[in-house]
């Protein structure tokens, strides 16, 4: 039987949030995880449905073979490898490394790659700094990618010719963007690789560089279809505390629609999926909620970005399991399966 061919190599962000820390226990109660947010959770207008785990359940990613069993579902339908959000803070200060760090340390299949989330944690609620993001330079960008090397070098990481796949959150943050490229290019091609395939997952305006990148995403490109009101309702919600007008509300079909077509002329976009989107597990009445999520949106989509013009190799998913953000692809209690069907569907390389 010869082997499944795919169109794109499909990346999903990956959320490994899904475990207990001694800090999030100390920040919000203990047993604190992802899941928390969303079993405490209640609707907010008529109709507000929130999506829930079916087939995989409420999972500790610490458990052995959770990941393997996620990763089996993803291959399967399509989806190459998960990208684990990871959270270095400098001076080798990290959170939620145990589930991708046990991977290291067993027999697991699953494909992999990085995306630095690079920004402080707070306690929005009532203004507290938890963990600050610091930028310390070279020394500190060559201990970031000694502590990721292993993985790079694991034989199951995600390379594009030989590069391993890395992206970051928030670039323009990074005040010496051109240290941290040439330290990781740098100590890359001396552990026998070609360099780093960089992506920003969020090209901006302020990003002054974008010339260090060898491509990009843009995970909120689909708000930029927002009508004048409409950004003004949420600046009231989000900014200014009138949670009365909350939450935010948009339509999935009209905000997804188009979202990327002023990129299609530049070979470096990466098209991205969303599936899903409802913040208010996290934010209340300051969230955001994309109505009008269904299987032919969602479809629709799904084709426009594994159809993109600029004939790029690579499409990202946002998101595998960000269930408190509303953005998740694993089966849930409202499409079971359909939204993976839809995604291996739309992926088979049928020529």
């Amino acid at each position: 039987m010869s082997a499944v061919k795919w169109k794109k190599r499909i990346l999903a962000y990956y959320l490994p949030q899904f475990h207990e820390t001694p800090e999030n226990n100390e920040w919000w109660g203990k047993g604190y995880t992802e899941w928390t947010a969303i079993k405490n959770w209640r609707p907010h207008f008529r109709g507000h449905r929130l999506r829930k785990p079916t087939d995989l359940g409420y999972y500790d990613l610490l458990e052995p073979g959770v990941i393997e069993k996620q990763y089996d579902l993803a291959s399967r339908h399509g989806i190459e490898g998960f990208c684990f959000w990871t959270y270095w803070f400098g001076n080798g200060e990290t959170l939620l490394e145990k589930p991708m760090q046990q991977l290291l340390e067993s027999k697991s299949r699953v494909r992999y790659c990085i995306a630095w989330a690079n920004h402080t944690w707070f306690n929005k609620t009532k203004g507290i700094l938890l963990k600050e993001q610091k930028y310390l330079g070279r020394e500190d960008y060559a201990k970031f990618f000694e502590a990721m090397l292993p993985h790079f070098k694991s034989g199951r990481y995600i390379m594009e010719s030989n590069r391993p796949v890395v992206a970051i959150y928030i670039p323009e943050d990074i005040p010496d963007l051109e240290v941290f490229r040439s330290t990781w290019d740098e100590l890359a091609r001396k552990n026998g690789f070609d360099g780093i395939y960089l992506v920003a997952d969020k090209i901006s305006p302020n990003l002054k560089r974008p010339d260090l990148f060898d491509a990009f995403t843009h995970s909120l490109a689909m708000f930029s279809n927002r009508s004048f009101l409409q950004k003004v309702r949420e600046r009231l919600i989000r900014q200014h505390g009138w949670t009365f007008l909350g939450p935010v509300r948009y339509s999935f079909a009209k905000t997804t629609k188009n979202a990327f077509k002023r990129f299609q002329n530049d070979s470096r976009f990466l098209p991205i999926i969303f599936t899903g989107w409802d913040t208010t597990p996290r934010h209340g009445k300051r969230g955001v909620v994309l109505e009008d999520f269904t299987e032919q949106a969602f479809s629709s989509q799904v084709n426009e970005a594994l159809n993109f013009p600029n004939k790029t190799e690579f499409v990202f998913i946002k998101s595998w399991n960000e269930w408190a953000e509303g953005n998740a692809l694993e089966p849930d209690d409202r499409f079971g399966k359909t939204l993976l069907d839809i995604v291996r569907k739309a992926n088979l390389d049928n020529n």
